[in-house]
This record gives C-alpha cells, structure tokens and sequence, in this order.
C-alpha cells in the first residue's frame, strides 16, 4: 500500500520474525519499544495509521495504539474484547487535539466487487504471498493439535484439510 514503516508489536519471536517475511519493516516485542522507535523515526510526528489485530483487543493495546497514532491517524480495531472488559476508554483530548480517530473493521473493509480480482491479482503476480501463511496443515482428527498449536501461537496460520 506504498507505507514507507511497517511497524509490527507482538511478543512472540516467531511471530515477529515471519512479520518482516511478509512486508514488516520492523518488528518488536512491546508496545514500548515500538514507540520508542516511531517517535525517533518521524521526528515525533508520530504513525498514520495503527492498527490492532490480536486475538483478542485490551484497553492497553488501544491506549497504546493511540499513542503511536499523530495527528489526523487512525487507530483501526479488528479483534473484539472480553464481554466482561469495557476495551476502549479513551480521554476526549486524546482524539480532539490530535484529531485522531478510532475505528472498527470487519474483513479488512472489503468490497468483494473491486477487492477479491485485486487480491487475485496480486496473488497470481507473485506480490500476495498467500500459500506461504500456512505455518502447518492438520488432518480433521488433528484438530485438538491445531487449537491447541493457535492458542500457543505455534502457527500464522494453520489449515484443516478434510479428505474423503
């Protein structure tokens, strides 16, 4: 999408490192530090765009995510929170004064009409790695393993194969 920094926070090595195989430009292991180095790199103007994708989203992680964010970003939120934690409490001064905003996406924002032939294209071409996400295959009795390998965070992604 033409970002000159990718900036990707996860705890798990694993994780950071296959982030840099799929277009991260940095990678590291806490909020802290990944604020640290946006703040150097833009001179304090901080990130455009933040976005959150774990599997499940905590008032940290937006907190965090908003003081990465300059002025006019976005924070964008693709996982959902506990139903017992009220995820995002924001102070109005931290989205008026920097005019930030926060907001929600399912399925990326797709439109199926323009996205899918793009994302098909990009695949064909060579530039959407897609095959290459697949950390392991699992066979259908296997999907204790596969639950168990996603809550460990063993896997990018991990298939079930169903075969007659």
């Amino acid at each position: 999408a033409g970002a000159k920094n990718v900036v990707v926070v996860d705890p798990l090595e694993f994780k950071r490192d296959n982030a840099k195989v799929f277009g991260a430009t940095h990678a590291f292991g806490t909020a802290q530090e990944a604020h640290d180095f946006v703040v150097e790199t833009t001179w304090g103007q901080l990130a455009d765009h933040a976005i959150l994708t774990p599997d499940v989203v905590t008032a940290e992680m937006v907190q965090a995510a908003l003081l990465m964010t300059g002025k006019g970003g976005k924070v964008t939120i693709t996982a959902v929170g506990r139903a017992t934690e009220q995820a995002v409490t924001v102070h109005a001064g931290m989205l008026i004064s920097y005019q930030r905003q926060v907001r929600g996406a399912l399925f990326g924002d797709c439109n199926p009409l323009y996205d899918v032939p793009r994302l098909l294209g990009l695949y064909r071409s060579g530039d959407l790695k897609l095959a290459e996400l697949i950390t392991r295959r699992y066979r259908l009795e296997e999907v204790n393993d596969a639950y168990r390998d996603l809550t460990d965070g063993k896997n990018i992604r991990g298939v079930i194969v169903h075969e007659h």
